[in-house]
């Protein structure tokens, strides 16, 4: 069999085992997804099947990328196990191919799969996440308190029914609670501009925003008033406020640098942004290591009851797998690992520990 036509056979059956298991998981988990947005529109104000609809459409890329590293993982041990049921990687080995030119396909395909989601499909899902998020909070009436990241600072809009503030603060102190250089805006519900309040610090206690030193000035007039507290209500909390800011999930590979930079010169906490950033650089490797580790699992000599210990051992790995990742999140969010490394470590201990059992596979 020519080079060419042996590494399209298997990259053929790499991309039906591995499209065919995708599909399957993501119409299950769309449709668990659109279970529960039916619940949210049936207690939302105006809410139908036009909403729940949508929200899971909107969401439905989001979702289903999680699924990516789980679907290469299992969908190559289908197709691996598969060649060697039918004894083709007997075959393709007694010929005197190596180990590498049959996993070359699939690896070559994780890699270039894992470019294309960071740099394409991730942007376009992260838009999408964005949108539905927006959709959610508005039939929430969530969307009265909207923290935005810029430039110049941070900007909060807030809503209740007898006012419209927005806010600005160039920095914003998490230890104290406390907003730096504020500058508030206060418009009636109508739109029209009531008066502007400047100080050097805002401190978020309870429900109330607390301006210490507060210069207020009218429309149209230059005479400032002077206060040396000036108390306005607010729901915002320390917590809230960074809840309120766009999550991780709504930013792609492109957006997340700048937006790191912009929050931490606003004091904005950013290490769920940076593993985002470095877990989504890191999505080609995982995806091989998940090919590497299929591989590992299903290219062993076929012999009697290896079906069932190769579900078993596929099973544990993904477990593994999930379990790694989750510890590893966890110990950069709090701080005890690096961010960087707590990100990487789970694709990279997983390419090794294939790599090494490949190795000890082909030298027999």
């Amino acid at each position: 069999m020519p080079p060419a036509t042996l590494f399209n056979y298997i990259a053929l059956r790499a991309i039906i085992a591995i499209g065919g298991l995708f599909a399957i998981l993501a119409s299950l988990v769309m449709l668990v997804d659109f279970i529960e947005n039916l619940r949210f529109a049936g207690k939302a104000a105006g809410g139908d099947f036009g909403l729940a609809l949508s929200l899971t459409i909107l969401k439905a890329p989001s979702l289903t990328q999680t699924l990516i590293p789980f679907v290469f993982l299992f969908g190559s041990i289908w197709m691996f196990h598969q060649l060697n049921k039918r004894s083709e990687i007997s075959v393709m080995r007694s010929a005197g191919l190596s180990v590498w030119r049959l996993i070359g396909p699939a690896a070559l395909i994780a890699s270039i799969s894992g470019l294309v989601i960071i740099t394409i499909i991730d942007p376009l899902s992260a838009g999408l996440r964005g949108q539905a998020e927006l959709l959610k909070n508005r039939n929430e009436g969530a969307d009265r308190n909207l923290v935005q990241v810029f430039g110049d600072g941070i900007w909060l809009r807030q809503q209740d029914n007898t006012k419209k503030l927005i806010i600005n603060a160039k920095n914003f102190d998490e230890e104290r609670a406390a907003l730096e250089d504020v500058t508030i805006w206060r418009f009636t519900l109508e739109n029209k501009f009531e008066e502007r309040i400047d100080a050097e610090e805002a401190y978020l206690s309870g429900r109330t925003l607390e301006l210490h030193d507060a210069r207020l000035r009218g429309p149209g007039s230059d005479r400032e008033r002077y206060t040396p507290i000036f108390a306005v209500e607010t729901s915002l909390s320390a917590g809230n406020l960074r809840e309120r800011v766009a999550p991780p999930e709504t930013m792609s590979l492109w957006r997340l640098p700048e937006f790191i930079l912009l929050a931490e010169a606003a004091g904005l906490p950013t290490t769920r942004y940076n593993i985002r950033f470095h877990d989504l650089c890191s999505t080609p490797l995982k995806l091989l290591a998940m090919v590497l580790i299929a591989a590992a699992f299903s290219m062993r000599p076929g012999r009697a009851g290896a079906g069932l210990e190769l579900a078993i051992l596929s099973i544990l790995a993904g477990f593994a797998l999930y379990i790694l990742s989750e510890i590893s999140t966890a110990l950069g969010e709090s701080g005890l690992a690096p961010v960087a490394l707590a990100a990487w470590t789970p694709a990279i201990v997983a390419s090794l520990a294939a790599l090494t059992t490949l190795l000890h596979l082909e030298d027999g």
